[in-house]
């Protein structure tokens, strides 16, 4: 009986002790930093993909204006022989590389095509077409 008795017995206070533990673990910081860490890194990479898209978007819209504005300055009567030639312009720090194609599609008619590319695999092309083009 009397060791039915003891090991019932608690010490007085020992619960008290156990509801009063203040603080985190070892363990419970390492985890709470994990897991700061995770979302930050998240916020951070979201950031970075917001950013270089809207850099992306920039380049691209810059490169469209590039063209239309070459395209814009030839008319039927100042466009140059068939060939390719190319040339660099510097727009916002950026280099666009433009690619001027005049190739002839018939005696009659003749193609300007405008490419313009920069370093971040911004491509925009346009085509222009001119007819009666008799020599």
């Amino acid at each position: 009986m009397e060791t039915e008795i003891m090991h019932g017995f608690m010490p007085e206070g020992r619960e008290s002790v156990k509801a009063d533990r203040q603080g985190m673990t070892l363990v419970e910081c390492v985890m709470a930093s994990f897991v700061m860490l995770l979302v930050l890194g998240t916020v951070v990479f979201a950031i970075n993909f917001f950013v270089q898209g809207s850099r992306k978007i920039e380049q691209r819209r810059s490169a469209l204006l590039i063209a239309n504005s070459v395209i814009s300055s030839y008319n039927s009567v100042e466009l140059p022989e068939t060939g390719v030639f190319t040339e660099t312009e510097n727009t916002g720090g950026t280099d666009f590389r433009i690619r001027k194609a005049i190739t002839e599609i018939s005696p009659s008619i003749l193609e300007l095509s405008v490419s313009v590319t920069c370093e971040n695999n911004v491509d925009v092309e346009l085509v222009r077409r001119f007819y009666g083009m008799e020599e």
